[in-house]
């Protein structure tokens, strides 16, 4: 298994993927024609989103998303943790803690400010695992994380 960024050519697997999530999480991102042009959409966009994966041989079993809540501010992005999927075979084996750690690093090395999770979209189960990663609550409704700050924190 290896983290890569998804290119165009992973819209259809990405979609996918996104559908094991409509029996648990309603909708995602609307039906397959508004998957295909928003996932288009984030990965034309590489200076505010990503769209991250992780592969297995030639098969994409977990993805997560992000983007700019403030693109061309000339202030340091604060970027959204928008969804991550890990295909139900996955789960509970580290996929999602290694995907968020990746989007961290890619983060900071990206010179961004802050990655925010709203509340209203996770489970008390994801807070619980983002406040392992450093996240904390905020007034807003949301997580958030200072990616000024470089301290390695224990994702066990």
């Amino acid at each position: 298994m290896y983290i890569d960024t998804a290119s165009t050519s992973d819209i259809s697997a990405l979609c996918d993927l996104a559908a094991t999530l409509e029996p648990l999480q309603g909708n995602f991102f609307g039906q397959r024609h508004q998957q295909v042009r928003r996932l288009g959409n984030l990965l034309l966009a590489k200076d505010h989103a990503r769209v991250l994966c992780i592969r297995h041989q030639n098969d994409i079993i977990a993805m997560l998303t992000m983007s700019s809540t403030n693109p061309g501010s000339g202030q340091p992005a604060i970027m959204q943790l928008n969804e991550m999927v890990v295909l139900p075979a996955y789960r509970n084996q580290g996929a999602g803690s290694t995907l968020l750690q990746a989007a961290i690093h890619q983060a900071r090395q990206a010179g961004w400010g802050k990655m925010i999770v709203q509340l209203s979209d996770i489970s008390q189960q994801a807070q619980h695992k983002l406040a392992r990663f450093g996240f904390t609550h905020s007034a807003e409704r949301q997580m958030h994380l200072n990616l000024r700050c470089k301290a390695e924190l224990s994702v066990a």
